[in-house]
């Protein structure tokens, strides 16, 4: 039912669990194995019991689960976001009261744009997209003294409206459990269980959050391989010293990969070798057969992208389950225009938990960073890598361009990290010219 990694999880008595669960490792099962075990030993109580997921998506699969593995319905299962909503409107003095207003982020734009109309010289035209990218970093940066005006103004104009953006969620609870605000006092008997999944994805608020409700009992779940959400804030950092937070902290490795075969994993794990903020690991694959590596080359990423949707458009017509992944949405509009249809190309983050029998990976275009990016940076594109080369399960195909003499971009070294692979890869891999 369970193999011996996921057994030990499950079975120790730890009161804090970090359980560094590999792609493909079977981590949901591992989560509901140790729910079912806890239930039927009587040694959990699920109204007590706080699970955090990352998305609402996997919320829902979560219940799903539950369900039907006959488990209680009776724990409570959210985002942490929602989960610091529903405590605030529980608890809060302001709130209790009154509906919590969320601000739309169509209103949020439509007030930043008229404020900073004034400014627009001043900021020379820059996409909101870039200013406010990295938890608005560039805009902190460049035009500090603008910024804390517009951050002035919008405070006040959420507070005249009395609405709260998603962000402001985790800060009110972390502030009034800071400052042993009354309110929150009755938190900290609440739970004496939680379970956080996605744990690399946390960002400082929520793990000091978690810090002040001490729950007795803490298991987290995750991989710090696959931290790619840095512009919302999010770093690697708590997942990896984790144990220095919570110092009775038993660590765990799920090495077990049933996703897929031997190639792949290889292939993705090949990407994080130049990366030094890392858990080492070494994940096997259950499943036996042969791994399909090919490369499709342009000599003109833009010219020959129509040409290049002539094969990927053939390879997704041969298998169904075949996804072109990409870096940004702004480059699936470029594929989709090119003639890929637009069930067929995804982001990477939106591929993330998803699997697929063939991955066509873009690392022609798209993968451009600033300049002045420091190494921290550097490593969650490797990561974002890993994470694209990993939903695979049988077939990878990279798309990049020829190699260049001039200076070149990140996509390019990217390419360059596979172009030569076959120079020592295993027996297992094969590889092909497409192009």
């Amino acid at each position: 039912m369970w193999n011996e990694e996921q057994e030990a999880v499950i079975e120790s008595p730890s009161r804090a669990k970090q359980v560094i669960a590999g792609a493909g490792s079977g981590k949901t099962t591992t989560m509901i194995g140790l729910l079912s075990a806890n239930e039927s030993k009587a040694k959990i109580d699920p109204k007590r019991t706080l699970i955090v997921t990352f998305t609402n998506k996997a919320t829902d699969e979560f219940k799903t689960r539950l369900l039907k593995n006959k488990l209680s319905e009776s724990y409570r299962i959210s985002t942490f976001h929602a989960f610091c909503y529903q405590i605030i409107q529980e608890y809060h003095p302001i709130y209790i009261n009154q509906s919590i207003g969320i601000l739309d982020p169509k209103d949020k734009e439509s007030f930043t744009i008229d404020y900073l109309y004034k400014d627009r010289f001043q900021i020379g035209g820059i996409p909101f997209a870039i200013l406010f990218q990295k938890n608005a970093e560039m805009f902190k940066l460049e035009y500090p003294e603008i910024y804390s005006r517009y951050i002035t103004a919008l405070e006040s104009w959420k507070h005249q409206n009395k609405k709260l953006e998603f962000e402001d969620l985790p800060e009110i609870l972390y502030k009034g459990l800071k400052e042993d605000q009354d309110w929150t006092r009755k938190i900290n008997s609440l739970f004496d269980s939680v379970i956080v999944d996605e744990f690399q994805d946390t960002d400082k608020t929520q793990l000091k959050i978690l810090q002040y409700l001490k729950p007795p009992n803490i298991t987290i779940v995750g991989d710090d391989w696959q931290a790619i959400y840095g512009f919302r804030g999010a770093t690697p950092e708590p997942f990896l010293n984790f144990p220095e937070y919570f110092p009775e902290t038993q660590r765990f490795l799920l090495s077990t990969n049933y996703r897929s075969l031997k190639g792949i994993i290889d292939l993705s794990a090949h990407a994080l070798k130049k990366n030094q903020s890392k858990i080492p690991k070494e994940v096997r694959s259950v499943r036996a057969g042969e791994t399909s590596f090919h490369k499709i080359i342009l000599d003109h990423p833009k010219a020959d992208r129509f040409s290049a949707v002539v094969k990927i458009n053939s390879l997704i017509q041969e298998n169904s389950d075949t996804i072109m992944l990409v870096r940004s949405n702004f480059r699936k509009r470029e594929w989709i225009q090119a003639g890929v249809n637009e069930t067929n190309v995804m982001t990477i983050h939106a591929a993330k938990g998803l699997e697929f029998n063939t991955v066509v990976l873009d690392l022609s275009s798209g993968w451009n960073l600033p300049e002045a990016c420091d190494q921290a940076q550097i490593e969650e594109e490797r990561r974002i890598l890993y994470v694209a080369i990993s939903r695979a399960k049988d077939q990878i195909i990279l798309i990049g361009r020829k190699k260049q003499k001039m200076k070149i971009g990140l996509e390019d070294e990217f390419f360059e990290y596979f172009r030569n692979f076959d120079s020592f890869a295993k027996p297992t891999l094969r590889y092909r010219l497409l192009w």
